[in-house]
């Protein structure tokens, strides 16, 4: 029973100094200090330098390489950019959902309805493609 076994998920991510996190759905940021179990110091381009419940935080794939502890707001903001957070953000499919979702609730009700057309109108030409196949 020497051998020793970890088990690692496809998509384990660990709290990290240079984690990038997603706050509310909206915002991101990335871990500069780990204050306890449950705490993290969190800084961004877009969201102030605060400490933060991880319960309140999601988790992202990406992460700030080489971010030293407690770094600084304009040293965090020059890593973000190098990094080309953003674009890599944008990317990612989860961050297409939550644009589409973001674009749906502000639509109005005339593009609501514009919308139901054109889904009408893409089912009646897959329907008829698949009667011809």
């Amino acid at each position: 029973m020497s051998s020793h076994t970890t088990v690692k998920a496809a998509n384990w991510r660990f709290v990290e100094l240079g984690r990038v996190v997603l706050i509310n759905n909206k915002e991101l940021a990335t871990v500069v200090e780990i204050i306890d179990q449950k705490r993290v110091l969190i800084d961004g381009p877009k969201v102030q330098r605060q400490a933060i419940q991880l319960g309140k935080v999601v988790l992202t794939p990406i992460v700030l390489p080489n971010l030293p502890r407690g770094a600084r707001t304009g040293t965090v903001n020059k890593k973000w950019a190098s990094a080309d957070v953003d674009s890599k953000w944008a990317a990612t499919s989860w961050a297409k959902k939550l644009a589409s979702r973001e674009k749906r609730s502000q639509l109005s009700d005339f593009e609501r309805f514009q919308v139901l057309v054109l889904k009408k109108q893409r089912r009646f030409a897959v329907k008829k493609a698949v009667a011809k196949a």
